[in-house]
């Protein structure tokens, strides 16, 4: 009997846990800081004081606590060598943002249209991330430098070697091994969401395969590709370890630079302020995504309004 009545006493933690939630439901303002607190103070601690940080060095001369000073952002700007490294950076991020969009748009619509087992192959896109990035791009350079696997391939079939490292090719090739995966998830989500009752009803009409993916895929999908390529186009804008291992020293994008601001000339308030005017970038390339119907969360391809 004792034992019968012990069992239906609740017990301290679990009356403790009652109170607790009782005390949030009485008052909602402090349920929603408790719930959206941690996050948000996830975001000030690691992101945004890093970047005020920042961004008061970058207005500093020639070292932390130096005097006040906007000549970093005048040597930078006005400078046509680090323009000219700013524009190679950007056309360089645009061959591979282009590359990687038309390889990984092809290969997720293989996969959503042509395939059976998307999870296997799903699976496959993904597997690289299983090993870490440094591993991966010297696993690239084995393949690639002189006498390498790719020289070896090629000389047994009869071809010359090529050598390929350290060349804007080998870069590319780099690159685009890396952010594959991250473009064909957003295509993947987006040509799932679409109704491919839509390109029945185009066939249906007349048109053929190439007219139906202008007019009625592509739209459809437009908000993942768009995701897509800011996934692909901000990291490879700003990446340093892909062009110093694979494109060495006659490869030059900007990251590169501001890493060997920050490690060999140890001129702080300049690397920061080349930093800040490549986050302004990056920030404006975001919101003009956004506008441009991009959804990093995908499944806007239903809003057919």
């Amino acid at each position: 009997m004792g034992t019968e009545t012990e069992a239906r006493t609740p017990s301290g933690s679990s009356t403790r846990l009652t109170e607790l939630v009782d005390f949030f439901r009485t008052r909602p303002r402090l349920k929603k800081f408790a719930i959206a607190g941690p996050p948000y103070g996830v975001l000030v601690a690691f992101f945004a004081l890093p970047l005020l940080a920042m961004l008061v060095i970058s207005f500093q001369e020639g070292q932390i606590n130096g005097p006040w000073t906007l000549s970093n952002y005048t040597d930078f700007l006005g400078s046509a060598t680090y323009l000219t490294v700013v524009w190679r950076t950007f056309l360089v991020t645009v061959q591979v943002t282009v590359l990687v969009t038309v390889v990984g748009y092809t290969l997720a619509y293989s996969i959503v249209r042509f395939s059976r087992r998307t999870t296997l192959l799903l699976l496959l896109v993904i597997l690289p991330f299983w090993t870490s990035y440094i591993i991966r791009m010297y696993a690239w350079i084995n393949i690639l430098q002189s006498g390498g696997v790719l020289d070896s391939t090629l000389q047994l079939v009869g071809l010359p070697a090529v050598g390929l490292l350290y060349t804007q090719p080998a870069v590319m090739i780099g690159f685009t091994y890396v952010w594959l995966p991250l473009a064909v998830l957003p295509f993947y989500a987006s040509l799932t969401n679409m109704d491919a009752d839509l390109i029945e009803a185009a066939k249906d009409l007349g048109a053929g395969p190439i007219k139906t993916f202008f007019t009625v895929t592509l739209p459809m999908t437009k908000n993942g590709v768009i995701t897509g390529v800011i996934l692909v186009f901000i990291p490879t804008f700003g990446s340093f370890i892909t062009p110093r291992l694979l494109g060495g020293t006659n490869n030059i994008m900007i990251g590169m630079v501001i890493e060997n601001q920050f490690k060999s000339a140890f001129n702080w308030p300049f690397g920061a302020a080349i930093g800040i005017v490549i986050s302004a970038v990056v920030v404006a390339l975001l919101v003009a995504g956004a506008r441009s119907g991009g959804n990093l969360f995908g499944g806007g391809e239903r809003d057919r309004s």
